[in-house]
């Protein structure tokens, strides 16, 4: 463990020193090409040994003074003897700030190099897309700083970064060496990443390309040394970075192809993104400059310019390294790719615009301009109609819950007005009204000496739903308007404060507030059942059922995308944990092989990097399928379940387990409703913030009946539905759903400020043996 820390403490400090050295180099650039700008001026030694012009570079400074060719400098900064750079057999005359030129006239003329307006303001952008690079490598690495993909990234980012930087430069010398050397290493750090990011499960298969990239790096690293001794740059070393580039990309659609259906869904996202956001943004560098350079000897647009596409695409691949939201990636990856593409192309179409001076050919881009916008248009529509479709389940999932929420607190904002009333008017110790719902526990309501004393689940409350017998209260009314009407619930009064009876008055107003209450929550029923009528209806209809059909299949999509995504975790988790542990203890071992040294606080290292290990394994076995389901009963697995999650001890818990011995259900329903109640209990340990989490298990009319409840901060129908946009509600909507499909039920009630109650019901008789 001491080692695998060295290694990451050493890593560390390699992204430290590459991002110090990075800051130096660059201002070192940016503050010398803001001091001494590069002039264009091309010079050469007549056979007088006497410097003189050679020729003037377009669009440079020089270009705009009133110098010609054969023109002799007389001196440069007050020395006779000019700074000289070499590149492609050109002597640029660099570093200088005053030239003193003698003209055909014989009178010698001083000119002042200074930055122009285009110059500071390249500078400029230059300096906010190196910002934007850094700081985007930067985030990544802070929330992942032992991923080795993020320093991979994090490197990347760096080479981008300096590329540009030397290109938008004006400091001719040190940036011209340090663009051969980003030029050289970024085919590699590019390669590695885009292989190590898609293929990581078989990325040991690409062992030896690497190694051969690695050799191609180093040897030309170690040719830009002897050209930086030198101080030479030829032509042949442009030509052959521009050959390499072209080839790594086309190596890396090569291998997307090849492996492409080998690869799973999630896989399949992942290296689509990826795949569209490299080749759209290197696609103006390819068509615009690289290969216009190796065919005509002269490129349309500048490099600094077409490599501007580099800096979105980083920050798009810090969302994916740092968040990695893959299971509603694939509604908006098809729409990413086409406004990249798009993008791409109108990038494009601008730079030729800029270069092409014809009216032909502007003719001919704004047709094609014009096609394309159509095209995409037409693209965006169709996607938005596929969009609406995916989203249309989602959508009444999350209407069912607000439903749901909203019902439960209009009911017990009717029980809270009607017991309050009721209590002002007679002059009892306390009351409680209680609303029943046969597919839902009841709904309480106290005040006075019972207030808090009753909640859903508890021992308190009668599981038979018959409270006519209770002995705590001085007289107990059903709520109903016969014996043969639905009971909706029962009005329990508690003694008066004098302990008399009550008087002829008091009856008539109890009696009054019976029928109205009656009244008031018969309304609410019937109002809620209609609802549940009308989407009965439409279930009827033909066109409802192909919805559903499409529901069930965007459901089955989901669930397979979260299954993925899990598989995707537990690599990440053997990847960078277990293996990690394993290779630097298998290091030391090697160590103590090759030399027979023994230390005991090394033994004590290895035993505890082992350990670590097995408790890694274990715990991630109870995650996929705690087998104390096979060994023993739903009551141990839960018991088992509640310890490990309040491991700290922050949480009151309380379990409650009434089920018979040995449990009327079959294995495939214990293992289905422990994962519903581990997604239950899971929730209120991380988003709850609750301090007591109760859950009881009972039976109750040939049912089976589950409750976690917890004192958290709760949340309503206004919050339940941005949550769910969000994608933290799908977990409780996957309950829902799977407790509909063993034939029961799951009920939410929940307050902002006081708590959730989730309760499920499941039929032991009918519906078990129909799906077993």
């Amino acid at each position: 463990m001491s080692s695998l820390l060295r290694h990451r403490r050493l890593q560390h400090c390699y992204i430290y020193v590459c991002l110090a050295l990075f800051i130096v180099t660059s201002l070192y650039i940016q503050i010398r090409s803001l001091a001494t700008p590069y002039s264009g001026i091309l010079v050469e030694q007549n056979r007088s040994l006497e410097w003189t012009i050679a020729g003037i570079q377009n669009d440079s400074i020089a270009a705009n003074w009133n110098i010609a060719p054969g023109d002799r400098i007389v001196s440069v900064d007050g020395q006779p003897t000019p700074k000289i750079f070499t590149a492609a057999q050109e002597k640029m005359l660099i570093g200088a700030t005053r030239i003193e030129v003698l003209g055909s006239t014989g009178l010698p003329r001083l000119f002042i190099v200074k930055p122009t307006i285009e110059d500071k303001l390249e500078n400029g952008l230059a300096f906010l897309m190196e910002l934007f690079l850094i700081g985007v490598g930067g985030y990544a690495f802070l929330k992942k700083p032992g991923s080795h993909l993020i320093h991979r990234f994090f490197l990347l980012n760096v080479l981008i970064a300096s590329t540009i930087i030397t290109l938008f430069s004006d400091e001719i010398e040190i940036s011209s060496y340090l663009f051969s050397y980003c030029a050289v290493w970024l085919p590699y750090v590019m390669l590695s990443f885009y292989l190590l990011f898609a293929f990581r499960s078989i990325y040991a298969k690409f062992r030896f390309l690497l190694m051969g990239y690695l050799a191609y790096a180093f040897t030309c690293s170690a040719f830009t040394a002897f050209f930086l001794l030198r101080r030479e740059v030829y032509d042949w070393v442009s030509h052959l970075l521009n050959i390499v580039f072209i080839f790594t990309l086309l190596l890396m659609a090569g291998i997307t192809a090849f492996y492409w259906k080998k690869l799973d869904r999630i896989e399949q996202n992942q290296l689509f993104l990826l795949f569209v956001g490299i080749f759209t943004s290197l696609m103006p560098y390819v068509l615009l400059y690289a290969l216009p350079e190796l065919l005509r000897g002269s490129a349309l647009i500048p490099a600094e310019y077409v490599l501007i596409g580099l800096v979105p695409v980083s920050g798009t691949l810090a969302y994916l390294l740092v968040q990695r939201q893959i299971v509603d990636m694939k509604f908006y990856i098809t729409r990413l790719s086409v406004h990249s593409l798009y993008y791409s192309a109108m990038l494009v179409l601008f730079l030729l615009a800029a270069v092409w001076d014809s009216l032909l050919y502007a003719a001919g881009l704004f047709i094609l301009f014009g096609m394309l916008t159509f095209g995409y248009q037409r693209l965006l529509l169709r996607l938005q109609r596929q969009e609406n479709r995916k989203t249309e389940w989602l959508e009444h999932q999350k209407l069912r819950l607000s439903l749901q929420l909203a019902e439960k607190k209009n009911i017990r904002d009717i029980l809270k007005l009607s017991a309050d009333l009721l209590h002002d008017l007679i002059d009892v110790e306390g009351l409680t009204l209680v609303y029943m719902d046969d597919n839902a526990l009841p709904l309480v309501y106290s005040t006075g000496i019972y207030l808090n004393t009753l909640t859903p689940g508890t021992v308190n409350m009668p599981d038979n739903n018959d409270w006519s017998g209770s002995e705590k209260y001085a007289q107990v009314i059903e709520l109903s308007h016969g014996t043969e009407e639905p009971k909706l619930g029962y009005l329990c009064l508690g003694l008066k404060t004098n302990h008399t009876l009550l008087s002829a008055e008091e009856h008539r107003l109890v009696e009054k507030f019976r029928s109205e209450a009656i009244q008031m929550l018969l309304n609410a029923r019937q109002t809620f059942r209609l609802r549940q009528e009308y989407e009965q209806l439409n279930k009827v209809q033909a066109a409802h059922h192909e919805r559903r059909l499409r529901d069930l299949q965007t459901y089955s999509h989901m669930a397979l995308e979260a299954r993925e995504a899990e598989k995707i975790r537990i690599s990440y988790f053997l990847h960078d944990d277990l293996l990690q542990n394993l290779i630097f203890l298998s290091r030391d071992l090697e160590e103590l092989y090759d030399t027979g040294k023994y230390e005991r606080e090394r033994n004590a290292t290895w035993l505890k990097c082992l350990y670590d290990s097995q408790r890694s394994i274990r715990s991630l076995s109870d995650q996929l399928y705690p087998h104390i389901l096979d060994k023993g009963d739903l009551q141990e697995a839960l018991h088992w379940l509640l310890r490990d999650m309040n491991r700290l001890n922050e949480v009151a818990v309380t379990l409650q387990y009434e089920a018979p011995a040995p449990e009327p259900f079959p294995s495939f329903v214990k293992t289905n409703l422990f994962r519903a109640l581990r997604e239950l209990i899971v929730n209120v340990f991380k988003h709850a913030e609750a301090t007591e989490i109760y859950v009881r298990v009972w039976m109750g009319k040939g049912s089976l009946y589950c409750i976690v409840s917890d004192n958290g901060k709760g949340f309503s129908e206004a919050t339940a539905r941005p949550a769910a946009e969000r994608g933290s509600g799908f977990g409780l909507m996957s309950v829902c759903d799977q407790m509909e499909h063993l034939g029961g039920s799951a009920d939410i009630d929940s307050v902002p400020g006081q708590g959730t109650t989730v309760t499920l019901k499941l039929p032991l008789v009918k519906e078990i043996t129909a799906n077993d």
